[in-house]
Formats: structure tokens, C-alpha cells, sequence
């Protein structure tokens, strides 16, 4: 049974199904053959003594009756050997080739309704039901990614949305002690007009809290658009930009180019250029000397390493970085959501974005998929 089982494994269901029915009809004639050369013997015993007899029963002889009887048996049991034989065949088929892959679909189709996604289908079979169960695996996975993407996507909404909140708080109490002044020094022009001057700081801090609220929530739901661009060309933007801003300092610059693609590729070229500046100008925000860009390409993405000989990031600061509205001196000019709208990009071009120390500097990684 389990070299049954081997053999239709690689078969497709049109394919076993023919040698299996070829297998049932051979076995099932072999078997009619040998029963009617049974058959055919022990009739021979009686033959004689029943076809010369000479009683009729309802009017026909012993003669015909012995012939109906015999073929009647012949036919009967042959049918009988032929139905059984092809009964068994059917559900040795459907066991060895059939039952498997319906079972681990049922199995999947229960696990999803069940909102369970982290499942594996076992079925190593090449034919029709083989490519339907890994279809099934990659639907699974496409659907578990995206319900965690969407996850992800709630849980950074909430962490802006809080953040928010709480960093709004102080224009507001301060535009509501400015109010009360007002109302107390209505004579006092001079401290009028400073009091003015405060209030129109923190509406303009207000304004910005807005827009970058805005900001934040189009860059989460934004369609990708991708650039048809040569990873030359792509190197070229880099290069440019990076001595665009890093002007004053030493800058360091190296290509790891694995990729074999010597076409055009698809990624968002604004994309990478955005977090780009974001890296470079926070490294030449902290760099001493040195800033140091790395582009490691491969056949699926590009990762851009920039470093600085900075100060190193404490663990507040590490943990904190990626966080909407984190910043060690917050700032109406530096409100601490550059390196949040960096994840989110990246994250939206299936990459990533990271910080970590080194030994000598901090090291920040942004990484971006290609649309293949």
C-alpha cells in the first residue's frame, strides 16, 4: 500500500486514476477467469447427469434450465467479482491519493474559522489537490501577514493618537493661561503684546501637531507608487543627495552590490530619498567627524546603513527612537516624529527601519523591498 501510495504521489489525479481503474480491471478479469475455470470444472461434474435428464419444471427441460442456471451463475458472479474488486479500487484510490490533501484542507478551512492562522498543511504531493494545498499555505500566509500588518497599524494609530493627546495638552493650557493674562492685563499693553506674541507660538506649535497628525495618518494608508529605476540610477539619487546635505563632513561611501539585475527594478525612488534625509540629517545632526553610508542590494531589496561618530543613544533612547513624538528636547521645530515616519515607510515598502549602537557611533538601517 505505502508503494501505492509513492507511485500515484507524483501522478496527477487523471493520470492515477487511469492506472488505477487499468490496475482493478486486470486484477477483476483475472479473477472472473479463475472463477469460471472453477466453475467450468465443477459443472463438468454434473453436466451429464442434469442435460439428459428428462424432467421439465414449468414447462422447460432440465436441458435448458441446466444452461440457463449455468451462465446465469457465471454472469452473477462475475459481476459481483467486477463490483467488488472496482469498490476497492475506488477507495484504495481515495484513501492513497484523495483523502490526505481533502483532509488538510478541511483542517485549514477549520483553523481559519477559528482565527487561527499559525498552521502548517503537510502535503508533498505534485499533482492538482498537492498544488491546491500550497496555494491554500500562501493564502494563509498573505492573510496572516496582512491581519498582522492591520494589527500593527492599530496599535501604531493608538500610540500616535496618545501621544498626541498628551503633547497637546501643554499649548492648550498654556493658550488658556495666556487667555486668563489677557483678561487680567487688558491695560498693560506691553505685556498685551508679549502675551499675543505667546499665543500665536502656540497655535503655530498647534498647527504643527496637525499636520503632522496628517502626516502620519496618509503615509499609513497611502498606495505604494513605484518608479521603474536601474540600481545605478538608484545610487546615483543616493550619492547625490547624501552629498547634498553631508556637505561639511567626511563622508565614507560603499556599494555591496549582489543583485544580478542589471535591468530596471520597481521601488518608490521618493521613498527612499525621504528616509534617506531623515538618516543623513540626523547623522550630521550627532556625527563629531565621520558619517558612513553602506548600500548592501540584493536580488530583493536595499539596505542603506548610515553612520555617525556621535554619541551613543542611552537604552531610553533606543527603545523610545521609533515612537511617535519621542525626542530628548521637544520643540515646535523638532517635534520627534522623524524617525517614526521612517518606520512607517519602510514598513509600508515591506522593509525595515532600525537603530542600534556600536562601538564607535550609532548605526541607523532603513531597508526597502523590490516590487518584483
Amino acid at each position: 500500500m505505502d508503494k501505492l501510495k509513492k507511485r500515484l504521489a507524483n501522478l496527477t489525479i487523471r493520470q492515477s486514476l487511469l492506472r488505477v481503474t487499468l490496475l482493478g480491471t486486470l486484477i477483476a478479469g483475472i479473477l472472473i477467469l479463475l472463477f469460471l475455470i472453477a466453475w467450468n470444472a465443477f459443472a463438468s461434474l454434473w453436466a451429464d447427469k442434469v442435460i439428459y435428464a428428462h424432467w421439465t419444471v414449468l414447462g422447460f427441460s432440465a436441458h435448458t434450465l441446466s444452461i440457463a442456471f449455468y451462465f446465469g451463475i457465471d454472469i452473477l458472479v462475475s459481476m459481483l467479482i467486477l463490483i467488488l474488486v472496482m469498490r476497492q479500487t475506488v477507495s484504495s484510490f481515495y484513501k492513497n491519493k484523495l483523502a490526505q490533501p481533502i483532509e488538510q484542507l478541511n483542517y485549514g478551512i477549520t483553523q481559519i474559522k477559528a482565527q487561527n492562522l499559525d498552521f502548517k498543511l503537510q502535503n508533498q504531493n505534485q499533482d492538482e489537490l498537492g498544488e491546491l494545498t500550497r496555494s491554500f499555505s500562501l493564502m494563509q500566509a498573505a492573510l496572516k501577514t496582512s491581519l498582522q500588518q492591520n494589527w500593527q497599524l492599530l496599535e501604531d494609530q493608538k500610540e500616535v493618537n496618545a501621544a498626541f493627546a498628551h503633547d497637546l495638552r501643554t499649548p492648550l493650557t498654556v493658550l488658556q493661561g495666556d487667555i486668563e493674562m489677557l483678561t487680567l492685563n487688558s491695560e498693560n499693553s506691553a505685556d498685551t503684546q508679549i502675551l499675543l506674541q505667546d499665543l500665536q507660538n502656540q497655535l503655530t506649535r498647534v498647527k504643527d501637531f496637525v499636520t503632522l497628525m496628517n502626516k502620519i495618518t496618509s503615509l499609513q494608508n497611502a498606495t505604494v507608487a513605484y518608479d521603474d529605476c536601474t540600481i545605478d540610477h538608484l545610487v546615483h539619487l543616493i550619492k547625490n543627495e547624501s552629498s547634498t546635505i553631508l556637505s561639511v563632513l567626511r563622508t565614507n561611501f560603499a556599494i555591496q552590490n549582489h543583485s544580478k539585475y542589471s535591468h530596471s527594478i520597481k521601488i518608490s525612488t521618493a521613498a527612499v530619498l525621504e528616509v534617506l534625509d531623515n538618516q543623513l540629517n540626523n547623522a550630521k545632526r550627532f556625527a563629531q567627524t565621520t558619517v558612513s553610508i553602506t548600500l548592501k542590494i540584493t536580488d530583493q531589496d536595499i539596505k542603506i546603513q548610515v553612520f555617525n561618530d556621535g554619541p551613543h543613544l542611552s537604552p531610553t533612547e533606543l527603545k523610545n527612537a521609533r515612537t511617535p513624538f519621542f525626542s530628548k528636547t521637544k520643540s515646535s521645530s523638532h517635534l520627534g516624529v522623524g524617525m517614526y515616519i521612517c518606520k512607517v515607510i519602510c514598513n509600508t515598502h515591506g522593509g525595515e527601519f532600525s537603530i542600534k549602537n556600536t562601538s564607535k557611533g550609532v548605526l541607523v538601517t532603513s531597508s526597502f523591498n523590490f516590487n518584483q
